[in-house]
């Protein structure tokens, strides 16, 4: 039997039959990844997966810590450093990335940021147009009188619509007066928005006063504090947030963007430095309003998709007003990135025609 070849002899051999413009690496498990020469960790992390790119913040080359800029060599073995949460990419990677998936999923990032944006501006623009007008959003929401005017517009969705708004191609003066002049003309809304049962009480508060590391949040300076979720906003990881001292009840989190927040700054003094650091222990519970053309099967459709994203249901309720409906959930999610994932696939239900997350004090 012919001799088996040493291994380093083995490499060695394949180094040199290579093509000079690719690279041949390995990852921690043996497996063979060709990338392109002159190709980064940040290119071999793309190459795994997406999610493992976004969330890379460091390499290890043959068990020693690379800088991300680091050229791979044929025959290095590659282990890619993540974060937990999903920070997403720097624009500098653009200049350190060779290969045109992982350039790719980048310039893709920062797209759909750039439309996550647009759209946060268009929604909060819209509300505050018809705030100033006397008219609260919700007295619009979900009805056939917004989602016919978002057709007429040539709207399917009113994400679509809510990114135009954001962008400029849309007056927002100008969508606020057609839906004034359509109110005033006995456009039919609901009066009452969808509510939910309360909370159980004694099971809502010793579910939300926990330990600070149980959820997953660091306050700086102080260790084993209790800390409470803010019912007005109820934070999720990876919103900003911000803590509150409050007196007998240890510290308050609230979101950066709530409401209440505001009126809590006249006293400045009582703020604390929080974050949200490590694993969590704890299921974060989130409202969604889901709009749409009534149809049949839809709340099954709705139920399948909250499952097949891993997101359990604690309460719903639906209220129909021909054509359209409103569906209220209350869900558990683990972080704002499970959140996301989910909404982008409810709003791809069919007849669906808005998903968004609420807050009670919205």
């Amino acid at each position: 039997a012919e001799a088996e070849q040493d291994p380093a002899e083995f490499l060695e051999s394949l180094k040199v039959d290579l093509f000079e413009d690719e690279v041949f690496v390995f990852t921690p498990k043996g497996e063979v990844k060709n990338l392109s020469a002159g190709s980064t960790p940040l290119d071999f992390a793309y190459a795994i997966h997406t999610d493992v790119g976004h969330r890379t913040v460091g390499a290890k080359v043959n068990g020693n810590i690379v800088p991300l800029h680091y050229q791979l060599r044929s025959g290095d073995i590659v282990e890619v450093l993540t974060a937990k949460q999903n920070r997403g990419p720097s624009r500098d990677w653009l200049k350190t990335v060779r290969t045109s998936r992982a350039r790719n999923k980048i310039r893709a990032w920062f797209k759909e940021e750039r439309r996550e944006d647009a759209e946060r501006r268009g929604r909060e623009g819209l509300e505050e147009a018809l705030r100033t007008r006397g008219i609260p959003m919700q007295k619009v929401s979900g009805s056939a009188l917004l989602a016919d005017l978002f057709r007429e517009m040539g709207y399917r969705k009113a994400t679509e619509f809510y990114i135009a708004l954001g962008q400029g191609k849309l007056s927002t003066k100008t969508v606020t007066n057609k839906l004034i002049q359509r109110l005033k003309q006995g456009g039919a809304v609901d009066e009452d928005p969808t509510s939910l049962p309360p909370d159980r009480r004694g099971e809502d508060r010793a579910r939300r006063i926990k330990d600070a590391s149980n959820y997953g949040i660091a306050v700086k300076g102080a260790d084993n504090v209790a800390v409470r979720l803010a019912k007005c906003c109820r934070p999720v990881p990876g919103d900003a947030i911000a803590g509150y001292v409050s007196l007998g009840r240890g510290i308050t989190i609230h979101r950066t963007d709530c409401r209440n927040l505001k009126a809590l700054k006249r006293a400045p003094e009582r703020f604390v430095e929080v974050s949200w650091e490590g694993e969590n222990e704890a299921s974060f519970r989130v409202e969604l309003q889901i709009d749409a053309y009534d149809r049949a099967r839809l709340l099954e459709d709705l139920s399948r998709t909250f499952s097949e994203a891993g997101i359990n249901i604690i309460g719903a309720t639906c209220t129909t007003n021909h054509p359209m409906v409103k569906n209220r959930f209350v869900v558990e999610v683990g972080d704002t990135e499970q959140l996301k994932h989910c909404v982008s696939r409810l709003r791809n239900v069919d007849s669906v025609f808005d998903a968004y997350r609420i807050t009670p004090t919205a």
